[in-house]
């Protein structure tokens, strides 16, 4: 067995920390139980930074397409003589079905289901809720969060290709 390094021992002790936090009930830590303190944490980044990640995420969606279809789409990662393990057909089935396959699985129906009811702005239960909902399961389940795991892939494949 390898010796446990710090890095190891730390995330250990910050994971255990938090499975405490969460068990211990709100009636007991009042507003600074798990559950509200991540709430609040949540609707400060959702309110403040929802624009960014809009943003990012169509960046990410920008990049990948220049990578793929410019001259850096051509790149060779890997020893000048080798060949790929596997065909971009069989590279894209692979990332497709497991991107997607078990989210669409389980959110494909209750996420605009759940956008629908309990809309992030506006009365849940109408017309106007359910386009949102559905341009919200659009936007999760399209080509932006595609392209971003394409766009980490991309970065990996770099790195392990050195």
């Amino acid at each position: 067995m390898k010796k446990l390094t710090s890095v190891f021992i730390l995330s250990v002790i910050i994971a255990v920390l938090f499975i405490v936090w969460g068990t211990i009930p709100e009636s007991v830590l009042g507003s600074a139980a798990l559950t509200p303190v991540t709430t609040a944490i949540h609707i400060f980044i959702i309110e403040k930074f929802g624009w960014y990640y809009l943003l990012a995420a169509t960046f990410f969606l920008a990049f990948v397409l220049f990578l793929i279809f410019s001259k850096y789409g051509n790149i060779k990662l890997g020893k000048p003589d080798d060949s790929p393990q596997y065909s971009y057909l069989s590279w894209f089935a692979m990332l497709f079905s497991a991107g997607m396959g078990i989210g669409l699985v389980f959110w494909g129906v209750s996420e605009p289901i759940n956008h629908f009811h309990t809309p992030l702005s506006g009365e849940g239960g109408t017309a106007e809720a359910a386009r949102a909902a559905l341009r919200y399961s659009f936007f999760h389940w399209g080509l932006h969060p595609s392209l971003g795991y394409l766009f980490c892939t991309c970065i990996g494949s770099c790195i392990l290709s050195i």
